[in-house]
């Protein structure tokens, strides 16, 4: 049994997993698998210099059973003077849609890296063997993947989740089980062929060996050299992704389409995963078809728009893909009542809005700085004035014109995108436009050589889309 041990070894030293001193959390769930890394791991810690902790977590789906899973690890854990953590679900997996497993993955996971914190643990060790990895390379081939998914599982990674199993396979683990005379607990929910992954391990891969005896280790080679492909990938993405996509305050992504369009279709494919996983912290619930229909959002027309799972909105402007996360903002209405002079604070914009009148003349020959400043002929104000969005059949003079314009004509001359025009505010008196803010005032309440009383508008963007686009593409008034 020694050869398993230098094994475990070269395993640990070729993909970097520990560092000496460091504190291991030991995920035991009893079965063979994690017994056999508890064992390894305490017979290897000495030499590496390792403080080990045993944690156990109670799904709460077999109740019974799951009670003396927890009392056989705690037991382990007593006997090899390790300390042990342990935690039990507040309510069984299932019910949340998602998959059991999924969810079961998830609750696992989450006790694991609390565990980890509370203990000061820099690893966390999982019982993954070479039969898992084949396992997971035929699932996800059956099921339809590419190289992210034939490479089925890392042996690290974040980097503190590692896998020193991951070349051992499971014969190997029953004999070390044997030799060492290792007691373990039976999971007879690995023999429920309703489940794809045991009928692949009970049926699939038993027929594969007749065919090819090495089969395992040979999808074990393959998910390696996916791997090895895929981290190539992903580094040329993210290097792409840093030099072309422009991030905003509130985390949207601008990707620009004549760049993207000189990627390689595969190239593409990343660059979009990345994005959307970068906004929603994954991938769950996006599959092919929703990749494609981003590819095909850039092939069409401007101001299309594409609703992703898991609130992910992609947005094709003129120039660019905005990749955003929907929020409640979208759906705010607005209709503010301005009574005077004073500074207002609107939440739907969001903005601040400051109303002045000034004392000194405004030279009717200076245009303003600022797109976000507007100096009103004051002769022509009265109050209340309105603030409110875009409404169907909105006309107004553009400053420089003699007659009306549509609205919607003025934002698709000046090619501003769809989801930025519903949320320009426009100051109004009465059924008249005073000010497309941040854009353009309307003819008839600019300051004339006779105007005696100035009103000065200010409009202070808060972080949001709308400060994105003015600040990424600044309008002048004329």
């Amino acid at each position: 049994m020694k050869d398993i041990i230098k094994r475990i070894e070269k395993t640990i030293y070729r993909f970097n997993m520990l560092d000496s001193e460091d504190r291991v959390l030991v995920a035991v769930s009893g079965g063979p698998d994690s017994v056999v890394l508890l064992d390894l791991l305490s017979r290897l810690k000495d030499a590496l210099s390792l403080t080990l902790v045993v944690a156990h977590f109670d799904h709460g789906l077999r109740p019974r059973d799951d009670e003396g899973e927890t009392r056989f690890v705690a037991a382990l854990a007593d006997a090899m003077n390790l300390p042990f953590v342990t935690e039990k679900a507040l309510s069984p997996p299932g019910g949340n849609g998602i998959s059991l497993e999924e969810e079961a993955r998830d609750l696992r996971y989450e006790f694991l890296y609390g565990a980890k914190a509370a203990h000061g643990a820099h690893k966390i060790a999982l019982g993954h063997t070479l039969d898992d990895q084949a396992e997971t390379v035929l699932m996800r081939l059956l099921r339809g993947s590419g190289p992210t998914g034939l490479s089925g599982i890392p042996p690290v990674r974040h980097p503190d989740i590692i896998r020193p199993l991951i070349e051992v396979t499971r014969l190997e683990i029953e004999r070390y089980l044997a030799h060492r005379n290792l007691k373990h607990i039976t999971d007879p929910s690995n023999f429920e062929k309703q489940h794809l992954r045991n009928r692949i391990r009970l049926e699939l891969l038993p027929q594969l060996k007749t065919y090819q005896p090495g089969i395992v280790r040979i999808l074990g080679q393959t998910a390696e050299i996916m791997g090895n492909e895929n981290r190539w990938m992903e580094k040329e993405a993210m290097g792409w992704i840093e030099g072309a996509v422009t991030v905003s305050e509130t985390g949207d992504n601008s990707v620009p389409l004549e760049d993207f369009g000189k990627l390689a279709p595969a190239l593409q494919s990343r660059v979009i995963r990345r994005i959307i996983r970068r906004l929603q912290g994954g991938l769950r619930r996006i599959h092919l078809r929703h990749i494609d229909a981003v590819k095909g959002l850039t092939r069409g027309r401007p101001q299309k728009r594409l609703n992703l799972p898991n609130g992910v909105v992609v947005i094709r402007t003129y120039d660019t893909l905005l990749f955003t996360q929907r929020s409640e903002e979208e759906h705010k209405e607005l209709h503010i009542t301005l009574e005077g002079p004073g500074v207002f604070s609107i939440a739907a914009v969001p903005c601040t809005v400051t109303i002045e009148e000034l004392k000194t003349k405004v030279n009717p020959e200076i245009k303003d700085m600022s797109p976000l400043i507007a100096h009103l002929d004051g002769d022509r104000i009265t109050y209340p004035l309105i603030m409110r969005f875009f409404t169907p059949g909105d006309r107004f003079v553009p400053l420089g014109m003699t007659g009306h314009k549509k609205l919607k004509d003025f934002f698709v001359d000046q090619k501003i995108p769809t989801h930025v025009r519903k949320r320009i505010p426009l100051l109004c008196l009465g059924e008249d436009l005073v000010w497309v803010c941040g854009m353009r005032l309307d003819e008839r309440f600019k300051i004339r050589p006779e105007t005696k009383r100035t009103v000065r508008v200010t409009l202070a963007l808060s972080p949001g889309p709308l400060r994105d686009f003015f600040l990424k593409s600044p309008v002048t008034l004329s």
